[in-house]
């Protein structure tokens, strides 16, 4: 025997997914399907301005987005809680670096480097 409230429940829930069907954050739906003409105009100006393709210009775009995040909800800045704190804290660290390679010598730099250069090369040539 069936009561009032599941059959309210049930028809809720289609309701709510009927609704969340035509929503833009709906991942069914293909997202340009929301997209509006000044979208296009933005993503077509910046590309040109970029001397890129509006597919690449899309995909850097969603990389810095993606590092922004990750910059803004480091555990740095979630502990560093003032702009000036962050940047005596920058300039400090900059100055802590530039007083470290200061005592690193010239042939320790020139190994790091040449170390560094061929990881990178090898990295690319495992994609």
């Amino acid at each position: 025997m069936s009561n009032g409230f599941a059959a309210t429940s049930k028809k809720t829930r289609r309701q709510e997914a009927a609704v969340d069907s035509h929503s833009p954050d709906n991942a069914a739906i293909p997202v340009w399907l929301h997209a509006t003409e000044s979208f296009y105009k933005k993503l077509n100006r910046i590309a040109r301005d970029c001397q890129l393709s509006r597919y690449e210009a899309i995909s850097r775009g969603l990389d810095a987005l993606r590092r922004e995040m990750e910059v803004r909800n480091s555990a740095l800045n979630r502990n560093i809680k003032s702009p000036a704190q962050s940047e005596v804290f920058r300039r400090t660290m900059g100055q802590v670096s530039r007083n470290y390679w200061a005592t690193v010598s010239a042939e320790e730099k020139r190994e790091r480097a040449q170390r560094s250069a061929r990881a990178r090369w090898e990295r690319l040539r495992g994609i």
